[in-house]
């Protein structure tokens, strides 16, 4: 074979081969896997390599879902390695197909997730694939939590800010807590209607009563709703974060207002009261006022004294016969449940217990004079004898 016919033969081998360069993307079968690292047959005469720093961004492992004999596709770094193998990368390839998906996601006012890998001044890093994005704090759904709490949490955040040529992403999520918080709101209102029960979670409470969040709005739940028993303040029946059951008393469309029960119709004890007049309850002195006290017979059942019928005697203010948390005993003289009202007389009985004790005395002295008289006449007989 002349030395003409080798060239050519040599020029027809090359030619038949794939023209590969850096930079563009090829397919190939995995030959081998060592390690950590594959080897790949690109119908070339060098095999590429993907050695495991540029297999992926994330925790896989070659042999976790490849094998000899597989395809793979992957992202030409170098043609020569410095071993005579070209150099390729996978996880070039995740890199552009992450960075054309998050900015498809900005085109689209989609949501991204990502991860908070640091914490800096005024606000945090998250990263999703090699992208990283600024979250300032206020731009944070919850602002008075210390940042080193977002270290390494998920969070789901809005694009407000997109400047690839600076290197400049800010993420949000706030927006996203709020665009979703509407559409829950948006839904709710559409849907709710008076004399319905939903469920709720308590997020503030204040003296006149508690604001319960129903999914995208908050609604009153008035003191005055919440227990059958007189409370001074809502923390004595609820807490923040407690998740209640409620019942939807008036919707106030128009003004965005809702007004809330929590209290059950079966709880009510004024709904089957057993005491009538002339009854002897025994109760406990719960609150005063200047015209009488109030003795709670029963759990969110309480009955007024009035200051004319507490004792015989002529007092000033309830105070001056009675304590708080004594235990009483009272006689029934008015029960109008109609206007939810038990009144109840401690003077009765307690006149009552006067004539007992004067009857008894009497009795006594009766008793003495009769065994005088009965001695005396003893005396009388013996002498007599």
């Amino acid at each position: 074979m002349s030395n003409n016919d080798n060239q050519n033969f040599e020029e027809l081998y090359e030619n038949s081969l794939k023209k590969l360069e850096e930079g563009t993307v090829v397919e190939g079968t995995i030959v081998d896997i060592a390690g950590n690292d594959i080897f790949v047959d690109l119908g070339y005469k060098a095999d590429g390599v993907i050695p495991y720093d540029e297999f992926t961004y994330g925790n896989e492992k070659p042999a976790d879902n490849y094998k000899v004999g597989d395809k793979i596709t992957a992202y030409i770094l170098k043609m020569n390695n410095g071993q005579g193998n070209i150099l390729l990368s996978r996880k070039r390839l995740e890199v552009k197909k992450i960075r054309e998906d998050f900015e498809n996601s900005v085109k689209e006012d989609r949501p991204v997730d990502a991860k908070v890998v640091d914490v800096v001044n005024g606000g945090v890093i998250a990263e999703t694939g090699n992208i990283k994005i600024f979250v300032p704090q206020t731009q944070l759904a919850k602002r008075n939590v210390e940042l080193v709490e977002y270290r390494g949490r998920s969070l789901a955040l809005k694009i407000i800010e997109y400047d690839p040529s600076k290197r400049k992403i800010i993420g949000s999520e706030r927006k996203l807590v709020n665009e979703e918080r509407q559409q829950m709101s948006d839904k709710l209102w559409s849907e709710i209607k008076e004399g319905e029960t939903r469920k709720g979670v308590v997020r503030q409470l204040t003296e006149y009563g508690a604001f319960i969040d129903l999914g995208g709005s908050d609604a009153l739940l008035h003191i005055s709703e919440i227990s059958w028993k007189p409370i001074k303040h809502p923390s004595e029946v609820l807490k923040v974060g407690q998740e209640i059951e409620v019942k939807v008393l008036k919707v106030d469309k128009e003004n965005k207002k809702i007004s809330l029960g929590y209290r059950k119709p079966e709880d009510n004890p004024w709904a089957n009261v057993k005491y009538q007049v002339g009854d002897i309850v025994t109760g406990k002195v719960v609150s005063m006022k200047p015209f009488g006290a109030f003795v709670e017979l029963e759990d969110g059942l309480e009955a007024l004294v009035h200051i004319s019928n507490i004792t015989v005697r002529r007092i000033a203010k309830p105070q001056d016969a009675l304590e708080l948390g004594e235990e009483v005993k009272a006689k029934v003289v008015e029960v109008a449940l109609d206007k939810k009202r038990i009144e109840l007389s401690i003077r009765e009985l307690e006149g009552t217990e006067i004539e007992n004790e004067a009857v008894v005395s009497e009795g006594t002295e009766e008793s003495k004079e009769s065994t005088v008289i009965q001695d005396a006449t003893i005396n009388d007989s013996e002498e007599n004898n």
